[in-house]
């Protein structure tokens, strides 16, 4: 009989993990500078190449999409080879050589151009992909459950600096070459930078431990099991509720860049700085969310979080000032910053370790799909949807039609927040939450404090902590269920 996969509640004492969670953590690190140079600037890149709104839709949904499929056939080869590190490295050195296919776009002619970019941001995504779920499941294996929020708000604290540093570097090297007449050359040196970056990211994925996985048959279910059955587990709520989720917010998304570059004439500073905000309010909050999902539940962040989503989209129609527009970025950087963690640990709980590989291709293929639906509904209406609106007494003039579709999307995302958030449920036992807990917690925040810490401690403890840790909670008795989730 082949052996069974190491409960996860079992914590590996082993030094060779703790060196695979630093490593991990620089590997975030350059990760993050390749997003930040790299991708942060793509939707940029193609207004610079004169893509319309709607190809600016399709390279912000049709290259996840795409690549989200990939990551069936990245399970197939995993439970083929049985080696993790290689599918991930597989991916990630592919990812870092196909930035080489997105330098090469200026080669074509203008009304090639941006149709080579998508292709190639196509191929970037799908090597991206393909290394996802065997990254899931090698991490779910090393980090301890109960730990699982402040290793991550750590990890992801340390990623959103170096995000940050590199979307500044990155706008003020393209505002230097926009003021010598140099902007290609510009993006092409960022590119270049973040192939580089990707490289060094897979170095240390190399060097990271793996603990032995081994597939069993009954730990397999097919992608149709699960949409016929997975609406009556508690993972499957969550997807459809992440799914629409996305959905709501790619009816709107894709369109910030254009919006402040092309609507509001944003120069590369202004968008560098207005990026950048939300980058930096991110860090300075990750390791406050972490904690309090740690102790009070992940499902308790998605809530806080899932409920401020909605508002967001309502404050691109309330100004089109500068100053007002980066506090809405620092207050999108805290709300996503919540909701992101959470959303990433939720899958970490609810999921079988044994399935994780499996469970996380349906979950980032479902969000894959509602953020192309959700793009592809909102670069149509961008076509026709009209920029005044006349209605005999009532008369509006906007800024851009575009502001129509932040009004759809803060719709959209009010339905599916008080529709689905009350059918998810916690999996873990954690400390009841009241309004005693919310008072004490935000007159504990320190972000300055958080940001000294993660800076310059990169991960380790402080003495005194936000929040008072609580004993490890035991993972609950759990009845029977299929489709990845645990035994409840």
């Amino acid at each position: 009989m082949e052996k069974a996969v190491a409960p996860e509640n079992e914590p590996s004492p082993e030094p060779q993990v703790q060196k695979s969670l630093q490593f991990a953590v620089r590997d975030g690190f350059f990760f993050s500078v390749m997003s930040g140079v790299g991708e942060s600037y793509l939707g940029a890149f193609a207004i610079f190449l004169k893509a319309s709104n709607p190809q600016i839709a399709l390279l912000a949904a049709l290259p996840q999409l795409v690549g989200a499929f990939f990551q069936f056939l990245s399970v197939r080869l995993l439970n083929y080879l049985k080696s993790r590190k290689k599918i991930i490295l597989y991916g990630v050195i592919g990812q870092a050589l196909a930035w080489l296919f997105i330098l090469s776009t200026p080669l074509f002619s203008e009304r090639r151009a941006v149709s080579w970019l998508i292709a190639s941001v196509i191929l970037y995504s799908v090597l991206g992909s393909f290394a996802n779920p065997a990254w899931h499941s090698l991490m779910g294996d090393l980090v301890h459950s109960n730990r699982r929020g402040r290793y991550f708000g750590r990890r992801n604290g340390v990623m959103s600096i170096a995000a940050f540093a590199s979307l500044c570097f990155a706008g003020l090297l393209l505002h230097r070459a926009e003021g010598l007449g140099r902007v290609g050359f510009g993006f092409g040196l960022l590119f270049l930078i973040a192939l580089t970056a990707r490289l060094i990211s897979a170095y240390y994925l190399s060097r990271m431990s793996e603990p032995k996985y081994t597939p069993r048959a009954e730990d397999h279910f097919s992608v149709w099991q699960f949409l016929r059955d997975g609406r009556k587990t508690n993972f499957g709520r969550f997807v459809l509720f992440t799914a629409l989720i996305h959905f709501s917010v790619h009816v709107s998304g894709p369109f910030i860049s254009p919006y402040l570059l092309r609507d509001l004439n944003f120069s590369y500073l202004q968008f560098m700085c207005a990026s950048a905000a939300t980058v930096l309010a991110q860090f300075l909050t990750l390791h406050l969310w972490g904690r309090f999902g740690d102790q009070f539940g992940n499902k308790k962040v998605l809530t806080i979080t899932g409920v401020l989503l909605p508002i967001l989209p309502l404050f691109w129609l309330s100004t089109t000032n500068f100053y007002l527009i980066l506090a809405i970025q620092i207050f999108g950087g805290i709300t996503w910053a919540g909701f992101s963690l959470s959303m990433g640990n939720f899958v970490f709980d609810a999921v079988s370790p044994a399935k994780r590989a499996q469970c996380s291709a349906i979950y980032n293929s479902a969000n894959a799909v509602g953020i192309f639906l959700g793009a592809l509904l909102g670069g149509n209406l961008s076509r026709w949807l009209p920029k005044q609106i006349d209605a005999g007494f009532f008369q509006l003039s906007l800024v851009s039609n575009l502001q129509l579709l932040f009004l759809l999307s803060a719709l959209l995302r009010f339905t599916v927040s008080m529709k689905l958030l009350p059918m998810i449920r916690e999996v873990r036992e954690v400390r009841p939450f009241g309004a005693k807990d919310f008072f004490v917690a935000m007159a504990q925040m320190r972000p300055v404090s958080g940001f000294k810490f993660n800076l310059f401690t990169l991960g380790r403890e402080r003495a005194s902590t936000v929040l008072k840790e609580i004993r490890r909670p035991k993972e609950k008795e759990k009845l029977p269920v299929t489709l990845g989730d645990r035994k409840e």
